[in-house]
C-alpha cells in the first residue's frame, strides 16, 4: 500500500536558533536566525486564506523562550485566524529567577496560548531537578495542571530523567509503566537519533518501519532562517528537503513540494521501497554499499538526502 500526497495540517515555527544550553544530541546548528514575525504572520495568514488544512501552530527552537515577542505575537495571529495550538517545545532552563519565569509564562498565557508545554528534560540537557520541579509547577500553576509533558531521550549509557529524584513523579506502583507516572504528567521516552554519517545509525538488527511520514511529517517545519521543510524529523535540515521560504505563499510552497523527489519518495512511494528498488542500484554503480541496516526512518532519509549530493537528480525509486 502506498502513502498519500503531502498535506500539511501544521506549522511548526522554529523561532530562533540560539539556546542557553549545549545538547550533546543536538543536530541544530548555533547561529543567530531568528524569524521576522511578520513574515510568520504573513504565513499564516496565506495558509489560512487559500483554504489549506493547517488548522494549528507549534513551536520549536533552539530555545523558543529567547524569543518571547514571537511566541506573544504568532499566538495572537493564530487565534485571530481560529487556529488551535500543538506544544512549545523548551528545554525549561532558560529563566533568571522564578519572578522572571512567572512574567514570561503570564505573558504568553495572557496571550492567549491554550496548547502543551513539552518539557525536553534527560541526561543530556543536565538541568537541574530543582529548576525542572520550579518550571513545571509554575507551568501548571498559569496554564493548569495537565498543561505539561515530558520528553526524554533514552540514553542507554545512563540514566534518561532522574524520575526516581522528583517529587513530582511519584513512584509507579504495580502495573504501572515508567513512561505513564500516576502523577498526571506524561512522560515520553523517545530513543536517540544519529545522524547517517554516524556508524550508530546502522547498526541496528531490522530496518525502519514504513509509516510514509506520517509520524513526523504533514508539517510546514519553518527554520529559523525562513526555509521551510515537510516533516519536524531532524532530516529536515537537509535542503533537498527545503520546500519553500517563509515569504512564500501557501500556493507556491505546495508547488514546490508537488516537484520535490524527496516528497514523492517519503510521502507517496516509501523510502523503504527506494531503499529496496533504488538506492542499492545507485550505490552498486559507485562502488559503494549501504552501510548495515538502518531502523529509523530519519536518519535514512537523511542518507538519501546526502547522497543525492553527490549522485544523480534522480531519485525516483526504479521499478
Amino acid at each position: 500500500m502506498k502513502g498519500r500526497n503531502f498535506s500539511p495540517t501544521e506549522i511548526i515555527f522554529a523561532a530562533t536558533n540560539a539556546c542557553n544550553l549545549h545538547c550533546e544530541h543536538c543536530f541544530i546548528e548555533r547561529n543567530p536566525h531568528k524569524l521576522e514575525i511578520k513574515d510568520a504572520v504573513s504565513l499564516i495568514e496565506s495558509c489560512v486564506n487559500a483554504g489549506s488544512q493547517i488548522d494549528r501552530i507549534g513551536f520549536s527552537g533552539g530555545e523558543p523562550f529567547l524569543y518571547m515577542d514571537f511566541l506573544v505575537e504568532v499566538t495572537k495571529a493564530a487565534i485571530s485566524h481560529d487556529l488551535m495550538f500543538d506544544q512549545i517545545m523548551t528545554n525549561g532552563d532558560w529563566w533568571q529567577d522564578e519572578a522572571d519565569l512567572c512574567k514570561k509564562l503570564q505573558a504568553l498565557y495572557d496571550g492567549g496560548y491554550d496548547g502543551k508545554i513539552g518539557l525536553s528534560w534527560d541526561s543530556y540537557h543536565g538541568q537541574s531537578t530543582e529548576r525542572m520541579e520550579t518550571f513545571i509547577r509554575t507551568v501548571q500553576k498559569i496554564f493548569g495542571k495537565d498543561s505539561v509533558n515530558i520528553q526524554t531521550v533514552d540514553d542507554t549509557e545512563g540514566e534518561s530523567l532522574p524520575l526516581a529524584r522528583t517529587s513530582l513523579l511519584a513512584t509507579p506502583s504495580a502495573g504501572d509503566t515508567p513512561t505513564t507516572p500516576p502523577a498526571d504528567i506524561p512522560v515520553y521516552t523517545l530513543p536517540r537519533t544519529y545522524t547517517s554519517d554516524d556508524s550508530r545509525a546502522w547498526q541496528a538488527r531490522r530496518w525502519f518501519r514504513e509509516d510514509y511520514c506520517e509520524g513526523p511529517g504533514q508539517i510546514l517545519y519553518v527554520h529559523a532562517d525562513g526555509n521551510i521543510a515537510p516533516c519536524c524529523g531532524f532530516a529536515n535540515e537537509n535542503p533537498a528537503l527545503f520546500i519553500g521560504y517563509i515569504t512564500d505563499s501557501f500556493e507556491k510552497i505546495m508547488k514546490k513540494a508537488a516537484a520535490n523527489p524527496m516528497i514523492k519518495l517519503c510521502y507517496e512511494e516509501g523510502l523503504s521501497h527506494y531503499r529496496r528498488h533504488g538506492i542499492k542500484k545507485l550505490l552498486h554503480s559507485q562502488g559503494k554499499k549501504l552501510p548495515g541496516k538502518c531502523s529509523d526512518i530519519c536518519s535514512f532519509c537523511d542518507y538519501v538526502c546526502k547522497i543525492n549530493k553527490i549522485s544523480s537528480p534522480e531519485l525516483s525509486p526504479q521499478s
